[in-house]
């Protein structure tokens, strides 16, 4: 189905983007309006093209042809955007703390920010802690805080909680709800996991295998406080987006 057009000012503007490498496609055609506040998730089967598009929106990418925009302009890596990956990419040569006052100066940010930023992910009191002393979920909660050092309007997440186990996932996605609440800053997330998407997104995108394309554009009209995440999942609104989300996914991988 098209991409909807949601209404507000856009966060991010992707209009007839396709990008190939060498002789494959990858992505597109891609039409696509974010605006500011949403919280999209992308969600399809590997090689889909959900990290590509994720790339070309924090300009590590150019597309080979049609425009992305964020904030009306093009693009730039490390200005418009905080990053988080898969994998936390600290230094380990520094303290938590110090991985997070390095994200404050680079962006012009005062030192004294870090112990506020490890409060809101949920770690107070551990700045002073190496980051191989830390758990491995711990250490993507410094990756988030790290992301939002600086205040740059967009989050972009490519699969940080995919290498976790089930338990710490959850009270990561429920962190990052929070966070994401609290801050009203535009979040895309990539994911493989179609609870997730529905649990974490305002709005979900599903992509077609390559070349990647919208197959499904659904907004995601559940509440957001005053409701335990055990409550939310246990909604019969939950369970129905959930399975018309799964079911996009099938249908496209078994097409494919």
């Amino acid at each position: 189905m098209p991409s909807a057009e949601p209404a507000g000012a856009a966060a991010i503007t992707v209009t007839g983007v396709e990008h190939a490498y060498g002789d494959v496609v990858a992505l597109g055609p891609i039409d696509l309006t974010v605006p500011t506040g949403e919280f999209l998730v992308l969600v399809g089967a590997s090689g889909c093209g959900k990290s590509t598009l994720l790339r070309l929106i924090a300009g590590f990418e150019r597309p080979t042809t049609g425009t992305v925009l964020t904030d009306g302009g093009s693009p730039v890596p490390g200005r418009g955007a905080g990053l988080v990956f898969q994998q936390p990419r600290l230094f380990p040569w520094k303290t938590v703390g110090g991985n997070i006052e390095l994200a404050l100066r680079y962006a012009g940010q005062p030192a004294d920010g870090v112990d506020r930023l490890l409060t809101r992910v949920g770690l107070p009191g551990v700045a002073n802690r190496r980051t191989w002393q830390i758990s491995g979920g711990q250490q993507q909660r410094v990756a988030i805080a790290r992301a939002l050092a600086a205040d740059r309007p967009l989050l972009l997440l490519d699969e940080p909680f995919a290498a976790l186990d089930a338990l710490t996932r959850e009270r990561l996605q429920e962190d990052l709800r929070t966070v994401s609440t609290t801050t009203g800053r535009t979040s895309v997330f990539v994911t493989h996991s179609v609870d997730e998407a529905v649990f974490l997104g305002s709005r979900v995108v599903v992509l077609s295998p390559r070349p990647g394309r919208i197959v499904l554009d659904l907004p995601i009209d559940l509440p957001r406080t005053d409701i335990t995440p055990n409550d939310l999942r246990g909604l019969p609104e939950y369970a129905a987006l959930r399975a018309e989300i799964g079911h996009a996914v099938r249908n496209e991988g078994a097409s494919a």
